[in-house]
C-alpha cells in the first residue's frame, strides 16, 4: 500500500480543479457583497425617503389645522364686530 504514479497523477489533476472552484466561489461572495452594498444603499435612501415624507405629511397636516383655526377665529371677529 504505498504511493504510486497514478495517485501522484490524480492530485496534481484535483488541484487545479479546486482552485477554480475556490476562484468561482470568491468570484460569487465579491458578487453577492456588491449586491448586499448596492441594497443597503437602497434601503438607506427608502428610511430616508420616508422618513422625509412623514415629516411632510405631518407639516401639511398641521399646516391645515392651523389654516381651521384661523379661519375660526377670522369668523369669530367678524361676527363680534358685525
Amino acid at each position: 500500500m504505498g504511493v504510486d504514479h497514478k495517485d501522484f497523477e490524480d492530485v496534481r489533476l484535483s488541484r487545479p480543479v479546486s482552485v477554480t472552484d475556490l476562484w468561482d466561489i470568491d468570484d460569487r461572495i465579491s458578487r453577492l457583497e456588491d449586491v448586499v452594498t448596492r441594497l443597503e444603499k437602497v434601503l438607506e435612501a427608502f428610511i430616508l425617503l420616508y422618513h422625509e415624507e412623514r415629516v411632510k405629511t405631518w407639516e401639511m397636516i398641521l399646516q391645515e389645522m392651523l389654516k381651521k383655526e384661523e379661519q375660526k377665529k377670522g369668523n369669530r371677529n367678524v361676527n363680534r364686530t358685525g
